[in-house]
Parts: C-alpha cells; sequence; structure tokens
C-alpha cells in the first residue's frame, strides 16, 4: 500500500514498520497509528474528518461507490486480502460521516501450521481467538499444507481475506489443489462448493450464528471434513453463539485450536464427547 498517497499529509513515515504492521488506524483528530511487533508507532500529523474519506477511497482504488453492500456492514475487503473497517454516522446506505478507520494488514506466514497440522488432520477443527491473534494466518497455512497433501480443498471465501482471488486466481497462497468462492455468504458457498467440486475438506473463516452452523453441520453430514475459525476466547464462548452448539453435541468439533494473542503459540485441544 502506498501510504504517502492514502495519508498525503503525513511527511515523516521513518520509523514506521509498515512491511510487518499488523494494523493502521486513521481517526480523525489523532495521528496515524501503526501498530506491530515493536508496539504502536504515532505519526505527526493530526488527520482532520475530511481527510478520512479521502483515505478510503485512495484505499479501495476510487471505487467506493462499487462496494456499498459492505460499507453498509462497516467493513471493506482490500486487494491482498486486507480488510478496511469503519466507524462513523450510519445511513441507509452505509456511513455519512467517518470517524475512523482501520486498516487490519493480511500476512502470509507459510509454516505457520507447522506444529498444528499433524494433530488436527482429518480432524473437524475450530480455530478460537479473540480479533487479531492470527485466526486467518493460521487457518491459511492449514488450509495449504492440507493441499500441498493432495487434500481437495473447498474455501468459502466470503470477504475474500483467505485467498484474496483477484482475476480468478489466489493472491495468497493456499496450495494447488484448492478451490474457491468469493464473495458469496458462507452458508450458500459451502453447499456449491460440495455439489460442484467434491472437496475432502473445508474451510471458511469467522462462522457465528445458524446459518454458519447450518451450513458446517450438513458439510458433516456429507462427511466432508470441516476447518473453521470463530471470534472467542474459549470453546464455551462460541458455543453461547446462536446455532453453534449442535456443532459441539456428539463430537461434531473434534478438535479446537486456541490462540491467546500474536506471537503466543496456539494450543490443540482435544474434545472429548463421543459421537453418537
Amino acid at each position: 500500500m502506498d501510504w504517502q498517497l492514502i495519508v498525503p499529509h503525513e511527511q515523516n513515515w521513518e520509523g514506521a514498520d509498515l512491511e510487518n504492521a499488523r494494523e493502521v488506524r486513521l481517526r480523525a483528530g489523532q495521528p496515524v497509528m501503526v501498530s506491530g511487533p515493536g508496539g504502536i508507532w504515532r505519526g505527526s500529523h493530526i488527520l482532520s474528518p475530511a481527510e478520512l474519506p479521502q483515505a478510503a477511497q485512495a484505499l479501495t482504488q476510487y471505487s467506493l461507490a462499487a462496494h456499498q453492500a459492505e460499507w453498509a456492514q462497516g467493513f471493506l475487503p482490500l486487494p491482498g486480502g486486507h480488510r478496511l473497517g469503519v466507524c462513523g454516522v450510519n445511513g441507509p446506505q452505509g456511513m455519512l460521516e467517518i470517524s475512523s478507520l482501520c486498516v487490519r494488514i493480511a500476512h502470509e506466514i507459510k509454516g505457520a501450521g507447522d506444529a498444528v497440522f499433524p494433530l488436527i488432520q482429518r480432524k473437524n477443527t475450530l480455530i478460537i481467538g479473540p480479533p487479531g491473534a492470527g485466526k486467518t494466518t493460521l487457518l491459511r497455512d492449514l488450509i495449504r499444507q492440507y493441499s500441498l497433501n493432495s487434500v481437495p480443498v473447498g474455501v468459502a471465501d466470503e470477504r475474500n481475506e483467505i485467498a484474496a482471488c483477484q482475476d480468478g486466481a489466489a493472491q495468497l497462497d493456499v496450495g494447488p489443489m484448492t478451490d474457491v468462492i468469493s464473495g458469496m455468504e458462507k452458508a450458500r458457498a459451502v453447499m456449491l462448493l460440495i455439489r460442484a467440486m467434491a472437496p475432502q475438506v473445508i474451510a471458511m473463516d469467522e462462522i457465528g450464528g445458524k446459518k454458519d452452523a447450518a451450513a458446517l453441520s450438513e458439510a458433516l453430514r456429507c462427511g466432508v471434513t470441516v476447518l473453521a475459525a470463530a471470534h472467542g476466547r474459549n470453546p464455551e464462548d462460541v458455543r453461547k453463539r446462536q446455532g453453534m452448539e449442535a456443532l459441539f453435541a456428539h463430537g461434531a468439533v473434534e478438535a479446537w485450536v486456541q490462540l491467546q494473542g500474536v506471537g503466543t503459540p496456539p494450543r490443540v485441544h482435544f474434545c472429548q464427547e463421543e459421537k453418537a
């Protein structure tokens, strides 16, 4: 990303580790803030309210009008698997006024799943962790490792953050035997993948709610292994979300991977429930 173009009035980016940044935040009345391994870097320029919509336009390559559906939900997918979050005054067509922007930076870390993959192969697995803990990074690498082991994988990439497909090709490495549907509601994408592409593994990010649970349950009934990520500190948090309890019943979920935060190793736990 050309941050000098996105925030043209910030003249001095020295010290901002943009290559390893996890997120970049823009808030009206505050300087640019870059979060990374070394902590938070703060710019010297104070952002005005007028600069935030200009930055949003630059981030979306001046195609903001083409993303009204996502805009109304408070986020926009960006090229490369990054995500733009937005806060402000909401209206029927999306944000009327923007008060802050958050760019979540996607990182491809090959080998992130090396310690996990041998433990969860062919097990229905949930990756659980708080926002920013690295769930998508781990999920992507586990997909890649399945694919490299000659296992066909179907990815329901609703927000185009796992594979970051552009012009029909994945911009992030999900392996040679992976088929991706982007921009489609997960429940629809799962069934299309099963019917059309015959995957052995179905993968998706940020599951939650009745529709996602129903789609995953249907995949399990079709004999497909499920690999998914969900927000939560632990399985109990995930169970409390509507429709998700059924996924844990009778051993439907066989393993879960807990992430505490960036830089902490994942912990693999195995569910004890016996299948009916």
